[in-house]
């Protein structure tokens, strides 16, 4: 018994050290994009199709976990499971496009990285040089 308490701290060690906590990501086009936490949420709705210095929001999000609960918890207030409901009402009603969704981190990040007006969340320990972190005012 002693033993199997001793291997669920270990492990929940790991896991608490293994996510240091969600980042803001953009493609680099968005450089001069002034953030703060109300347009945060707008484009995290699907309320801000544009970016003040043109082009359109492209929005990249990961399925689940919790690097997603704690970002969509702080961008707007909802789990991602109310996230995705939230979408897909949205969707169903013609009031926007789902965002694209992904998996991996990894994946997502090279979807920002690569497609101009994108915008995503990672764990902030997987944020590099090929996007941005914008500050959010």
């Amino acid at each position: 018994m002693k033993a199997t308490k001793l291997l669920f701290v270990a492990i929940a060690a790991i896991s608490i050290n293994a996510f240091a906590g969600p980042a803001l990501i953009a493609n680099k086009n968005l450089a001069s994009e002034k953030i703060d936490a109300p347009t945060l949420k707008s484009v995290f709705l699907g309320k801000k199709v544009s970016w003040d210095s043109g082009g359109r929001v492209i929005l990249a999000v990961l399925k689940n976990g919790p690097v997603a609960d704690e970002f969509l918890g702080k961008a707007v207030d909802m789990s991602s499971s109310s996230f995705n409901n939230y979408w897909r009402r949205l969707a169903m009603t013609g009031g926007g496009a789902a965002p694209k969704s992904f998996e991996t981190e990894d994946d997502l990040k090279k979807f920002v990285a690569s497609t101009p007006g994108a915008i995503g969340f990672v764990d902030s320990s997987n944020a590099d040089a090929s996007v941005i972190t914008p500050a959010v005012q």
